[in-house]
């Protein structure tokens, strides 16, 4: 596989996963709608309020270093987390 080929997946996998999360948020809207009527205030909410998909203007502008940043913060905060403690598995190293 060539690395334009690579790429290529990779973006088609990026768009793959805004295509879903676009449509959990329109089913979100619809069982909205199927068990209150209206919604609150007499409106539903629309696809933008549930999920905005990036712009390309929005992820180019970003820099590797502000990347780094916010990987670097997301590996902080999942660090809290003993994820052991919901499987039942307990560490025997310890």
């Amino acid at each position: 596989m060539t690395y334009r080929e690579f790429a290529m997946i990779c973006e088609e996998n990026i768009e793959r996963t805004h295509d879903e999360n676009e449509r959990e948020a329109m089913y979100a809207i619809m069982y909205a709608a199927a068990s209150r009527g209206k919604g609150k205030q007499g409106k539903l909410p629309k696809l933008d309020d549930l999920y905005k998909r990036p712009s390309a203007e929005d992820i180019a502008g970003k820099t590797v270093e502000e990347i780094r940043e916010q990987q670097e913060h997301t590996k902080e905060w999942l660090a809290q987390f003993d994820l052991s403690k919901l499987n039942g598995k307990e560490d025997d190293d310890k």
